[in-house]
């Protein structure tokens, strides 16, 4: 079993692996983000996400909360009005390669981005965020500490984004300014989420050899497979990171979320995504979708996962035990229990220090 599990981690793996390291690779280093490994730019992006000041008591932290797992254990989430979808956890989301549920951002960096402008999230706006880091003395140093000299962001409106008059009607060169400032935050964002990979779990000792995982999960993981759970839960995260349409149950009262088929024209049009002008790159990450993206979502990571609840991009499935009555409404009770087993095998340890020093968001 625990060589058929191997194998199958490694066929949807892009990144060959041995053995020892088949569960949890090291990361792949950032697209786009030059930055990505600065520990400077990482205290930077981790201040802000902590803060919650730029978007009027709400921050990226309000529905990732560390003692959630860094989620925000509700079914849709709540920042400055109630949005539509499920918080996924942003651990070890420097593993993936695609964001959000319908993927509408393709690298770590530009999906802060989406929620600082959102208005349900954090109603805000690159322009407000510009002024914020200028206006914060120790911002404004660990800013020009990783990416030079603050443009003369006190001439800029105070505040405005595509769309909003106050930013259309700047010049293309001022324009161009402001938003290679909002990438440069972004990309600090991602340099701290990098920090914020759990540890491997019970699982990931099991597959380097120790036999210590209990009987009841060892059964999960072969009802997991029986189940071929694994078609789209492989790889060292557990996640094919394709988009699935998968029949859950919605909310009372949603209106049709489309999905995926939604998310590839705002992936097109994003300035920030990977083959735009404000990625470090040359990157490009193909941008493509068909029929059968209309209402799929992209295939969660399992990693943590009973930590997480609720499941589903609505989160109408409250338990582990809903999603599997209606992602594999053949197994019984006790192989029920026995999942539940298996997936808790797979949550691994918080950062180490200073990475888990986080300050108060009360």
């Amino acid at each position: 079993m625990r060589i058929l599990f191997l194998a199958c981690l490694s066929a949807c793996s892009s990144v060959p692996l041995s053995a020892p390291e088949m569960a949890l690779s090291s990361l792949a280093p950032a697209r786009g983000n030059l930055v990505a490994d600065s520990d400077d730019a990482a205290r930077l992006g981790f201040r802000l996400f902590f803060n919650q000041e730029l978007g009027g008591g709400v921050g990226c932290v309000t529905c990732h909360a560390p003692e959630l797992a860094f989620t925000d254990g509700l079914p849709v989430s709540r920042g400055r009005a109630l949005g539509v979808r499920n918080a996924p956890t942003v651990f070890n989301a420097a593993r993936l390669n695609v964001f959000f549920w319908d993927g509408r951002a393709d690298s770590l960096w530009s999906q802060p981005l989406f929620a600082i402008e959102n208005p349900v999230e954090m109603g805000s706006s690159r322009l407000e965020l510009a002024h914020f880091v200028d206006g914060n003395a120790e911002l404004k140093s660990a800013y020009e500490t990783v990416f030079g000299p603050m443009p003369s962001v006190s001439a800029w409106p105070a505040t405005g984004k595509p769309g909003e008059p106050a930013f259309d009607g700047l010049s293309v060169d001022t324009q161009t300014a402001v938003n290679r400032v909002a990438a440069n935050i972004g990309k600090a964002f991602e340099a701290y989420l990098r920090k914020n990979t759990s540890g491997p779990g019970a699982l990931d000792a099991f597959l380097r050899g120790d036999d210590t995982l209990n009987a009841v999960a060892q059964r999960g993981l072969q009802v997991f497979l029986a189940q071929k759970c694994n078609s789209c839960h492989a790889g060292p995260m557990l996640t094919d990171e394709k988009f699935h349409v998968v029949g859950f149950p919605v909310l009372p009262n949603s209106a049709p979320d489309r999905g995926r088929a939604g998310g590839v024209p705002i992936l097109a049009a994003n300035p920030f995504n990977l083959a735009g002008p404000y990625a470090d790159g040359p990157v490009t990450h193909p941008i493509e979708a068909g029929p059968a993206d209309e209402g799929a979502f992209r295939t969660p990571s399992l990693r943590n996962v009973a930590r997480t609840a609720p499941y589903g991009h609505d989160g109408a499935l409250g338990t582990l035990r809903d999603v599997f009555s209606v992602h594999a409404p053949g197994v019984n009770s006790d192989d029920q229990t026995a999942l539940v087993a298996f997936m808790q095998s797979l949550n691994g340890d918080y950062p180490a220090p200073p990475w888990n020093d986080w300050p108060s968001h009360q």
